[in-house]
């Protein structure tokens, strides 16, 4: 099975706080990130949302979508986000909040392994168009995430 380990680091000229607000407000992504098709609150989880699931449904810059449910498993306020994947995508992540002066830096990590049936058959000879793509839908983040907080 082949494994994806993905890095993205966004650039946000944002406070962390409002920034913060964006990425736990998961389910206005669709509102402002293209390539979110839909998110649907399963469970809320505790007070903190730690224990929450949401089943995301995302568009790509290829042909092809991916469904998967994502279980938030860590939160620190205004620093980070861990959670669980299954699905089409299986496996775990994190996204990470730092600020930098007049920037906040967001970083995702992503350990995945694609279970589409040809994405897993297709996945160690396309891995690298799978990842092209993967940077192509966060670039895209990046950049909405910027004009929603209507920040240069």
């Amino acid at each position: 099975m082949t494994n994806f380990h993905l890095i993205t680091t966004w650039y946000i000229p944002a406070a962390i706080e409002n920034c913060w607000f964006s990425m736990v407000d998961l389910k206005a992504w669709p509102s402002w990130w293209r390539y979110v098709d839909n998110v649907i609150e399963i469970e809320s989880g505790d007070h903190s949302g730690v224990n929450s699931l949401h089943k995301f449904s995302w568009s790509t810059c290829l042909p092809y979508k991916l469904n998967f449910d994502l279980r938030t498993t860590r939160i620190i306020p205004y620093q980070l986000i861990t959670f669980n994947a299954h699905g089409d995508l299986t496996g775990g992540g994190s996204c990470k909040l730092i600020q930098q002066k007049n920037y906040t830096l967001i970083q995702f990590e992503w350990n995945v392994q694609a279970t589409k049936p040809w994405m897993y058959i297709a996945a160690t000879l396309f891995k690298p168009i799978f990842e092209w793509n993967h940077r192509r839908v966060m670039k895209s983040g990046e950049q909405s995430l910027i004009q929603r907080l209507n920040v240069k």
